[in-house]
């Protein structure tokens, strides 16, 4: 079966801003924490994602809010908020690690960073995408 001209196109675009994005991730995540190029590097990032999800946006209508959500995004939070401040409590740290430090040794190496920017750049699409 012949794919058709358009589907070849859309696959050949999502394969380049695939590869774009985790070109950008490897590279960014290899840029020093906390400097400007790194702080450039995230605002060109963030500017190029939103540029793209508002061009290519769905067409689809909202859907209505629905109060689970809610309650559910509460819950994360407030189990999160209790983890992190019952382990900031506690000591030794080693044995009790709070979410940001166990984060922040994820961080610690190149491809670890990537990851993250790859992560960022991920939500940044999703929450681009949603807004209507």
């Amino acid at each position: 079966m012949a794919v058709p001209i358009e589907g070849a196109r859309w696959r050949w675009r999502a394969t380049a801003l695939i590869t774009v994005a985790l070109a950008y991730a490897w590279i960014a995540g290899g840029l020093r924490p906390f400097t400007w190029p790194a702080a450039v590097s995230t605002t060109l990032g963030g500017v190029a994602i939103f540029a793209l999800a508002w061009r290519y946006r769905g067409t689809t209508t909202p859907e209505p809010h629905d109060g689970r959500y809610l309650v559910a995004w509460t819950a994360w939070l407030v189990a999160v908020t209790g983890w992190e401040l019952w382990a900031l409590s506690m000591t030794p740290r080693s044995t009790h690690p709070t979410l940001s430090s166990l984060i922040n040794s994820a961080m610690e190496t190149h491809p670890g960073r990537s990851i993250a920017v790859l992560a960022w750049l991920a939500l940044g699409w999703w929450l681009a995408r949603r807004q209507r």
